[in-house]
């Protein structure tokens, strides 16, 4: 790469926005959260130099996972459950995995000793399996000469049962997968991913399978049965009870796709999500000691996590989960109805959450489920005052920013290209450089085709971001960025 001289000039063309401007994001309320997921997500921040939404996010949908099988909130009769999704909107390099990997440390653990335990009991499993099996053809051969007698001690009989499928984790399933999983497994379990992008990109976002993961995954959100029916032999089953917590990270540029498809909003989808977009702390995370193994807020948010993971969960006769019913007094029903009501009178005609009337929808539903989560992890037996009120103020959060994030959404998904473009060539001190050899070594949107390339640098020079010279060479305006000094292309 040769050293180019980029020196400022009153006569470079004022370079014009791309995406329309976002308000800046309003802090996190970690206090809300309370003393230990509070605490928590501020030591991930500390640990991880990441914004408090996006350790809030992570810390949130773990404690979700923990709590959902141990209770339900209540309203007039009426069992809500404690699952909660998340997204979170986050750049590559923002950390995301770093936050994920300290939220669910207790999680991973208790997922490799149900790992490590199955194998053992797999092995007691086909030992009991085959004895029974020997004891049944010695039987069968009985009923030859005595039919009746035959039919008593097959009756005594009892087939050994099979352990259940170890997994409470899930990175990126198919909605069939996943229903397996709780069929045959735990019936509490959680879907998180750092590159949530895979999952909306994979197999559950084609188009013929589209309408059935999101139909799917809501009704596990709202804690309806799981009723599969099939022609297999075996196949056919169905479980009541089930609880399923998610966190999906994805990066902007897909994130457009995501939050303006009409077919995810017009489900009901997106508004079952508590969605975070905070802006990247990449360039401020100067070098600093933390170690979060001696952080006595996260060791004991640990603790606390595996208590919850590791407690047997109430269940029926029929081994479905039955969640203890967590009431509100009537202060705390106070102060719900009155959030609730503040809500939807906000969802009127040309009310301040008009834009986002899905989501809204939610409030007084997502504030007894954050509500729930808080009670089960502070081992509060019901919905107090104080908690509903620090959930409340959770909700409002999470719609403010629900409003904060209308704008950009629905943006040209062309323009989203061209800024992920231009970032990056900043970001790589490519201040000058010429077309072929940004799609040979420039970032995956531009070297998808030439085609693709050439749309979008010509779309940063209507906008005045890059100035061309002689239709193959390109720099960044200088008046788009302080740099004074940049590095060109490889020649």
């Amino acid at each position: 790469m040769t050293a180019v001289s980029l020196i400022p000039d009153p006569d470079y063309p004022e370079p014009l926005p791309l995406l329309p401007d976002m308000e800046a994001a309003v802090p996190y309320p970690l206090e809300a959260l309370g003393e230990l997921l509070g605490g928590a997500a501020a030591g991930i921040v500390e640990a991880c130099q990441v914004p408090g939404a996006l350790a809030a996010q992570s810390i949130l949908a773990a404690a979700a996972m923990a709590a959902q099988p141990h209770g339900n909130a209540q309203r007039d009769g009426q069992l809500i459950p404690l699952s909660l999704f998340a997204l979170t909107v986050a750049e590559s390099g923002d950390r995301k995995s770093a936050a994920d990997r300290l939220a669910l440390r207790a999680h991973h653990e208790r997922q490799n000793a149900l790992l490590a335990a199955y194998d053992t009991e797999q092995k007691q499993y086909r030992d009991h399996r085959d004895a029974y099996q020997c004891v049944r053809s010695a039987i069968l051969e009985k009923e030859k000469s005595d039919p009746e007698l035959a039919a008593g001690e097959l009756g005594k009989l009892k087939e050994p049962p099979a352990p259940p499928s170890p997994f409470i984790l899930a990175d990126e399933p198919t909605l069939e997968g996943l229903q397996k999983s709780l069929l045959r497994g735990y019936p509490s379990q959680g879907l998180f991913s750092d590159e949530g992008g895979q999952f909306f990109g994979g197999y559950a976002s084609r188009p013929e399978n589209m309408l059935k993961s999101v139909a799917g995954l809501s009704k596990l959100w709202d804690g309806a049965p799981i009723i599969r029916t099939r022609a297999a032999e075996g196949e056919s089953a169905s479980r009541s009870g089930c609880r399923l917590s998610v966190h999906l990270m994805i990066q902007p540029i897909v994130a457009s796709g995501v939050l303006s498809n009409p077919l995810m909003q017009g489900q009901g989808f997106l508004a079952r999500f508590l969605i975070a977009w905070p802006q990247s702390l990449a360039g401020t995370r100067l070098y600093r000691d933390a170690d979060p193994n001696r952080d006595l807020r996260l060791t004991r948010y640990w603790e606390r996590m595996a208590q919850l993971l590791a407690l047997a969960p109430p269940t029926n006769e029929q081994g479905d989960l039955e969640p203890n019913a967590l009431v509100m007094d009537p202060d705390a029903k106070a102060v719900w109805v009155k959030a609730h009501d503040a809500i939807e009178v906000s969802l009127g005609r040309d009310g301040s959450l008009q834009e986002i009337k899905p989501t809204a929808a939610k409030g007084g539903e997502s504030i007894l489920r954050i509500a729930g989560v808080l009670a089960i992890v502070e081992k509060v037996e019901d919905l107090s005052k104080p908690i509903i009120e620090r959930a409340a103020t959770l909700v409002n959060w999470y719609l403010g920013e629900a409003l904060r994030m209308t704008n950009p959404v629905s943006a040209d998904p062309q323009l989203l290209k061209a800024q992920q473009l231009l970032e990056w060539l900043i970001r790589n001190g490519w201040h000058a450089f010429d077309a072929r050899t940004l799609q040979q070594k420039g970032p995956p949107v531009a070297r998808k085709s030439a085609k693709q390339r050439d749309a979008l640098l010509a779309v940063l020079v209507k906008h005045h971001q890059l100035l061309m010279e002689d239709g193959k060479r390109f720099r960044i305006n200088p008046a788009a960025t302080t740099a004074t000094t940049a590095t060109g292309q490889q020649s």
